[in-house]
């Protein structure tokens, strides 16, 4: 029971009297999401049979059974919700009643199946059979066919092109590419929500196109009414020269796009979720038969998840952000880099650089000192497909500083010298994104230089130095980083510990080379075209976003409407 808590309600600037409050959580409360997870933590408990089993989402409560006949499976839901230590129970125990009136209850079995469906009678009330119903904006019908959540899908298209069209008219409206860049990040995120459930990859055989090719055609069909809502064409107009103009993919290509940036989630997923084990095994996506979305994504994209970059669930320690065992400066000009690039005093001058050449990727570090040679160490990556520039610019860092902690005479000043500002800042957050792992990795090299230093004239201090600006120390690094590039890597010995394996795959990399590599297909595909092949004699450049950068400015607009 809650003490000394109240709650006021507000309607139009009116605040109501406060209302005192002796029971569960107050709304608007920061904490209430995951204090719920612990409120509600027993109910996953009540299942301890086999053929039992549980998933809630904070106050969304879902018991499953599994039976060969439906009165077994109630029978395993009458004793789940009624039995001692079972829902009713917990219901009674933490003073919160159960709405027995929202409980819904679907038999889910194959099409084909002619096994009886009853209710279920619990002592409070009798449950009545649905054949759909609605958990966390999905739509479950009893055969699995997301028949209804097609339609769902489909009407929220429809209505929200109608409200963009309303947005964009020629007169007063959205200019277009404003009308295009609202249909892309408000529209269709709603469309394809959770699209890898109710929707299987579409992917090519020898003979046909697989997958749910009925629902990616009507999928197109609210892709060309977005189309129009945009360019403002007529409806007459064909549907690929409209998604060429405006530089919308083709549904079916959009639809594959979104399941494979599941596919690379669910390879990221750690060791704790409880999908883990189901995709790490490799026969998941060779089920030939009765097989769910996760079997049709792991067979439509093989990654390997012991490969992939794990990001963690929990961030960097707060107290810690800002409390960095180096300093960091970043000018704020490309002049005042290159000054106190000039101008640097510290002994010791580091420079690092990442590069990608011909679809690799490599990165190098240079340590100079004054009166003795300069001392240089490569890592090749890897292909571009699997590694990015940026990531080669934390590895930069990481090799940086190993140059710092193999420096005999340490007891100095050193200077980094980066040219990416991105990569600086990065070591400044919760250092929960790809490639983060090695920031991270960076950060305990450091605090152990530090420790191992802190008694002498040790300082560091991470500097951003503008590329291609003449600073020799940069342009050094940056010819040695291409060679890197090409495949030079440095004897393993010289290396960090941490570098000396190879490197897990970014998930970054790996979604933007599948979005360049059916960029490419689809462009290849359009110019074979006969529509195709005219527009080329008109924009060679289609598709692309030229022809509608071309028409989207309000004097236009406005002449159209006169």
């Amino acid at each position: 029971m809650l003490q000394d808590r109240v709650t006021a309600l507000k309607f139009d600037g009116y605040m109501l009297e406060p209302i005192k409050i002796d029971n569960g959580i107050g709304q608007g409360d920061l904490l209430s999401m995951g204090i719920y997870q612990y409120y509600n933590a027993d109910l996953l408990d009540i299942p301890k049979e086999k053929g039992k089993s549980a998933m809630a989402y904070v106050d969304n409560l879902v018991m499953i059974t599994t039976a060969d006949i439906f009165p077994e499976a109630h029978e395993k839901l009458w004793s789940m919700m009624t039995r001692v230590g079972g829902v009713t129970d917990w219901s009674t125990r933490h003073n919160s009643p159960l709405e027995y009136s929202k409980l819904t209850l679907v038999d889910f079995a194959h099409s084909c199946s002619s096994k009886k469906r009853e209710p279920l009678r619990l002592p409070q009330i009798k449950v009545h059979l649905l054949e759909s119903t609605k958990y966390l904006g999905v739509i479950f019908d009893q055969n699995l066919e997301w028949k209804e959540q097609h339609a769902c899908a489909i009407g929220k298209g429809t209505a929200w092109a109608m409200q963009i069209r309303r947005l964009a008219r020629p007169m007063w409206g959205l200019t277009l590419g404003n009308a295009r860049r609202l249909y892309i990040s408000v529209a269709i995120p709603r469309i394809f929500y959770v699209l890898d459930v109710w929707c299987a990859p579409p992917y090519n055989n020898d003979l046909r196109q697989r997958g749910m090719v009925k629902v990616t055609g009507q999928l197109a069909t609210i892709q060309k009414a977005g189309a129009l809502v945009i360019t403002g064409g007529m409806c007459t107009s064909a549907a690929d020269m409209l998604d060429a103009i405006t530089f919308l993919l083709l549904a079916p290509i959009l639809a594959d796009k979104w399941c494979h940036r599941a596919a690379v989630c669910l390879a990221m997923l750690l060791k704790e979720h409880p999908l883990h084990r189901i995709v790490q095994n490799k026969r998941s996506g060779k089920i030939m038969h009765h097989k769910s979305p996760l079997n049709s994504l792991l067979a439509a994209y093989r990654h390997d998840p012991k490969k992939m970059e794990k990001i963690p669930v929990v961030q960097r320690d707060p107290m810690l952000q800002g409390k960095l065992p180096f300093t960091i400066s970043i000018a704020i000009s490309r002049d005042d880099s290159i000054s106190e690039a000039e101008n640097a005093s510290e002994a010791v001058q580091i420079f690092t650089d990442g590069s990608a050449i011909n679809g690799k990727v490599g990165v190098a570090a240079i340590l100079t000192r004054r009166g003795n040679p300069p001392h240089a160490l490569h890592l090749y990556l890897g292909p571009k497909k699997e590694h990015m520039v940026y990531e080669a610019e934390l590895v930069g860092i990481l090799l940086g500083m190993h140059l710092v902690s193999t420096e005999k005479h340490g007891s100095t000043s050193f200077v980094i010298g980066v040219d990416n500002q991105a990569a600086i800042r990065a070591y400044q957050s919760a250092l929960r994104k790809p490639g983060h792992h090695l920031a991270r990795e960076t950060l305990w090299l450091a605090n152990q230089i530090q420790k191992r230093r802190q008694k002498g004239n040790y300082k560091l201090t991470m500097h951003w130095t503008a590329r291609h600006e003449g600073i020799t120390g940069n342009e050094q690094v940056d010819c040695e980083a291409k060679r890197a590039a090409e495949g030079l890597t440095s004897e393993k010995r010289t290396l960090p510990t941490y570098l000396r394996k190879s490197l897990l795959i970014n998930p970054a990399a790996v979604k933007r080379a599948h979005h360049e590599s059916t960029l490419k297909k689809w462009k290849r595909e359009w110019k074979g075209t006969v529509r195709g092949q005219r527009a080329e004699r008109l924009d060679g450049t289609t598709p692309s976003r030229k022809f509608l950068n071309a028409i989207s400015h309000k004097e236009l607009s406005c002449i159209n409407a006169s």
